[in-house]
């Protein structure tokens, strides 16, 4: 049977190099088999053309040593997976930049950054003219290196099931102004795939020669702009500067635009933002929640500057000593004083034990340009309306509290809390979140502070997805499960973990378990990997 996609670029070629009154002459005076025969003579020839192209463009991605990972798997879909130990999304998005890349300077086709509008993913360019080339390049990539491409624009809303080798999963390339190439990635476990939501997206990029500078088009918007001459120097810009979820201070290779495109985002923070981790139980499942949550930061925000680990319970044995760790040892209620810890950067996120991070966030998510920071809403209802902290808000500031504020991850500035402590407004104490019978509500220092940032313009309170679950919820199984398939909640804050009703009935261990399984890979800051 021969392959349709041969057929229909012979039709082409016949459509194109055969003037319309000679094809209008052969359809009356040719036999139809004759017609058929001289388009399948053609088809013939362009597959071996094609294949005699492909073999080229494989052995130039084999000789750069393209397309190597430690073993693969299958994904939950049945597509086909790379398994890499230690994976981290950042790292995915390293691995999937360097391969494309590599994989067009061995064809010698000239590339450029561009700083897409959706900053997820790392998106290149290249000159409409060089689309065979490129074609063929990738084709040999995703040979050697197992992964599947779609048409972005125009939009192919499928999940692409056949692999990027075969000639069919090319049969919308020649319409496609932008492609994307994806790698399924994942660890050794496989409870962490990263693919889909990133990849590496191509844009074709057209000649104008129309005005009276030459200049590049681009196929579609970019947060910068659409058209760039095309002798624009090019410069080295870090992968930060293009993805906000990236690591701005990680040992990385910097990548190539435009210098046109070397501008500051309107999102991007430049300041740095530090993250501090609350321990106050020295017990296994204690352990379990700072294991967590030092994990969903090396994880998922790779940009926070150093971390602070302020520990009221006798640090873990397995707590290293890694560069950008800071272990503090202090006595219970010092989170009121986190504004006099030494090292401490201006803005920093505030994670209580039970806090984590659930997929990757950029630091805008927390904090706006110009230092701003942006708390997370949480449930307001009768009883928070009433609740010691409404109160001692409405003391601090005069002004009455609207809203409570979510568990989980917290954005705080030195300055807000500083501020409060010089006012002298007593916080009422904070109940226990991992020994309370029920889910508690608003955090004390969360809802005073921020209520006294917001009046002082040092805090724009906004809503992310946001979940807290108590261990002893009897459908806890069920939400923890769902939570692992989606992975799609930026923050989680596990409740009830000490309470007897969860110790008896499963519940902490279950929590206990999908942390495991919700962040398998280690942070730096471990000594050793426990065996499970």
């Amino acid at each position: 049977m021969s392959d349709p996609t041969s057929m229909n670029s012979a039709v082409r070629v016949y459509k194109r190099f055969v003037p319309d009154p000679l094809r209008a002459a052969a359809a009356t005076t040719l036999p139809d088999g004759m017609r058929r025969t001289v388009k399948r003579s053609l088809a013939q020839t362009l597959r071996r053309r094609e294949a005699r192209l492909h073999q080229r463009a494989l052995r130039r991605v084999r000789r750069a040593g393209l397309g190597r990972s430690e073993r693969r798997t299958f994904a939950p879909d049945g597509r086909v997976g790379h398994v890499h130990t230690g994976l981290t999304v950042d790292l995915a998005r390293r691995f999937d930049h360097d391969l494309v890349t590599r994989a067009l300077d061995s064809a010698g086709i000239c590339w450029f950054a561009v700083p897409a509008l959706d900053d997820r993913r790392i998106c290149l360019a290249v000159e409409s003219r060089d689309k065979g080339a490129v074609r063929r390049v990738l084709r040999a990539l995703l040979e050697e290196h197992t992964g599947y491409v779609t048409s972005v624009s125009p939009a192919q809303p499928d999940t692409p099931e056949e692999p990027g080798s075969h000639v069919k999963a090319w049969k919308h390339y020649a319409k496609a102004r932008v492609v994307r190439l994806v790698w399924l990635r994942t660890e050794p476990t496989e409870n962490l795939w990263t693919g889909d939501d990133q990849g590496i997206e191509i844009e074709f990029w057209t000649r104008n020669t129309n005005l009276p500078t030459e200049c590049l088009i681009g196929p579609r918007p970019n947060r910068v702009q659409r058209a760039v001459p095309s002798d624009a120097p090019g410069v080295e810009i870090g992968l930060d500067r293009l993805c906000g979820y990236s690591d701005a201070d990680g040992e990385l290779e910097p990548t190539v635009t435009l210098d046109t495109f070397d501008v500051v985002r309107l999102d991007e923070v430049d300041f740095p933002v530090d993250a501090v981790v609350l321990f106050e139980h020295a017990t296994d499942w204690g352990e379990e929640l700072l294991r967590a949550a030092l994990r969903s930061l090396y994880q998922y925000a790779p940009w926070t500057d150093a971390i602070h680990v302020v520990a009221q319970a006798a640090p873990p044995a397995w707590l290293g000593d890694a560069e950008g760790l800071n272990v503090v040892r202090a006595r219970p209620g010092a989170e009121a004083l986190l504004h006099r810890l030494p090292g401490l950067a201006p803005h920093f996120l505030l994670l209580r034990p039970g806090a984590v991070v659930g997929r990757p966030v950029r630091p805008f998510d927390y904090f706006m340009p110009g230092g701003a920071a942006r708390p997370r809403r949480g449930r307001w209802t009768a009883e928070e309306s009433a609740a010691p902290w409404a109160r001692a808000a409405f003391s601090a500031t005069g002004r009455a509290v609207g809203h409570g504020y979510a568990g989980g991850p917290q954005p705080h500035r030195v300055e807000a809390l500083g501020r409060l402590a010089a006012k002298g407004t007593p916080l009422p104490e904070a109940p226990d979140a991992q020994r309370t019978a029920t889910v508690p509500g608003t955090h004390p220092l969360d809802g005073v502070a921020h209520h006294f940032g917001q009046l002082h313009a040092l805090a724009d309170p906004s809503g992310e997805a946001s979940v807290t679950l108590h261990a002893a919820l009897p459908a806890l199984p069920v939400h923890l499960r769902r939570l692992l398939a989606r992975r799609d909640t930026q923050q989680i804050q596990l409740t009830g973990l000490g309470t007897d009703a969860a110790l008896a009935g499963g519940g902490t261990a279950a929590a206990v378990d999908f942390l495991h399984r919700y962040f398998p890979v280690p942070s730096p800051f471990e000594k050793a990997v426990r065996q499970r």
